[in-house]
């Protein structure tokens, strides 16, 4: 394996059903926060990495996800699903062919907005990925809802990183939660996990039954993720995205690489 390099998947298929009716003439990723497509927030991470291919996956109005993309420029290929949405993990194998198996993948929601200073956050973690062999490596974050009202990634401990759980439930009284923020590195071993054809989840349906087995480990990071799932998250996220924008260090290095993407035709949402 080529250790030094990883490919792209972004996870664009969603109905986005808890932002209609906005999401019934554009797909979630392509709604703009700030005038800038939400697809465009996890770019500046990802172009410190060293990528390969970069894919995203569509079903719901693709070509409108194609338009998004098309105008970076940047050869990204498109997996797109027909007959049904897939899932996290059956989207994945779907892809298969396109990312083919021989390196790590950065497998992530193209949708998930969020602020860190730490910029090369993505690259350190595929290389502990590598070093430490293992099948998956969950990028996290502290929230007070993890466990709660978002399934929490469980850790024996604050200080341990191999995962034990997954789920709202905690497994034992001493068990961590983490919150999930929408990305993960995955061995290309994962591929051999999934059945083709079918809808399935990526955590329930295939990492959770390899916990005792194989190693699947988190990597925190500090930073500012925001709720962007229905109406009232995302006006709550662009006022408290807003009063940090032209202020906040983080938040104006970040919106100066954004701003030099190519800018969205819509309005954001009222």
């Amino acid at each position: 394996m080529n250790d030094s390099k990883v490919n792209v998947l972004l996870f664009a298929a969603g109905l986005g059903t808890r932002l209609r009716p906005a999401t019934l003439e554009n797909p979630k990723p392509v709604i703009p926060l700030f005038g800038i497509p939400m697809g465009y927030y996890l770019l500046p991470y990802i172009i410190e990495m060293p990528v390969d291919k970069f894919v995203v996956n569509t079903f719901h109005l693709p070509e409108k996800i194609h338009e998004c993309y098309d105008r970076l420029r940047h050869g990204i290929k498109f997996s797109d699903e027909k007959d049904f949405i897939k899932g996290s993990g059956g989207g994945l194998k779907q892809a298969e062919p396109i990312l083919g198996n021989n390196l790590p993948i950065l497998a992530g929601n193209a949708d998930e907005v969020f602020f860190t200073n730490d910029s090369q956050f993505l690259k350190r973690a595929l290389e502990k990925h590598n070093a430490e062999n293992a099948l998956a490596t969950l990028i996290v974050m502290n929230h007070p809802e993890a466990g709660k009202k978002f399934g929490g990634i469980w850790t024996e401990s604050h200080s341990s990183e191999k995962v034990i759980s997954i789920g709202k439930e905690a497994p034992n009284d001493q068990a961590r939660p983490w919150h999930f923020i929408g990305l993960q590195i995955l061995s290309p071993e994962v591929f051999s996990m999934i059945e083709t054809g079918k809808e399935l989840n990526i955590f329930y349906d295939v990492l959770i039954n390899k916990l005792p087995s194989h190693k699947v480990q988190i990597f925190p990071v500090e930073m500012d993720w925001y709720e962007l799932g229905n109406l009232n998250d995302y006006q709550e996220a662009k006022k408290e995205i807003a009063a940090q924008k032209e202020s906040n260090p983080t938040y104006k290095k970040h919106f100066t690489k954004l701003n030099a993407l190519p800018q969205s035709k819509l309005g954001d949402l009222a």
